[in-house]
């Protein structure tokens, strides 16, 4: 419930803050740990990792004109890959800071890197692969830009590093097809 509560507080907080206009801009939040994020362990939880990336995502569509944009032509970002690696744990009442960043850009993709630290240290990292679609189909990203008066900027990672991320995720997929294939629930 609480993080309903943060993406309404996003949302009238994101309409009055100024438009981005470098799509590649660090787009940071900060956020304390509540009782409500943690698991068995006292410790936040991992998915509510994903919940808090998501949040500052979210601000990232909305100051961008995406949100929007999309809307009014009934086009969908939906996240199709998440690939993330947790170095730390966050603990009760610990005040954190979420960053989101536009990395890296294709055809009909975007690519997200999430970052949560603390005091510094780097307690999170994923990275977020997006579709652009629109009536089931895959939507060129650059007729979604011209037509948002954005241009995509430069890019911080290579598409070698992309690339090899997109490969071993076919990997883990073909491994798991292999594995269960034939088992029933």
């Amino acid at each position: 419930m609480h993080l309903f509560v943060y993406k309404c507080w996003l949302l009238l907080r994101s309409i009055f803050r100024p438009r981005l206009t470098d799509f590649s801009a660090i787009v940071t939040h900060t956020y304390w740990v509540t009782p409500f994020d943690l698991d068995e362990y006292i410790h936040m939880n991992n998915a509510r990792y994903l919940n808090y990336m998501e949040l500052g995502r979210f601000d990232l569509v909305i100051r961008s004109g995406f949100f929007r944009y999309a809307f009014k032509h009934k086009i969908m970002a939906p996240v199709v890959n998440t690939t993330i690696v947790y170095r730390r744990s966050l603990q009760l009442f610990q005040k954190f800071t979420v960053s989101n960043q536009l990395v890296y850009w294709d055809e009909h993709k975007l690519f997200v890197e999430s970052v949560i630290t603390r005091k510094g240290k780097l307690y999170c990292v994923a990275l977020k692969e997006l579709r652009m679609v629109q009536k089931g189909k895959a939507t060129p990203l650059d007729t979604v830009m011209q037509g948002m008066g954005i241009s995509l900027p430069e890019l911080p990672f290579s598409s070698e590093l992309i690339q090899d991320k997109q490969a071993l995720i076919k990997q883990l997929l073909r491994h798991a097809e292999q594995k269960f294939e034939g088992k029933n629930d």
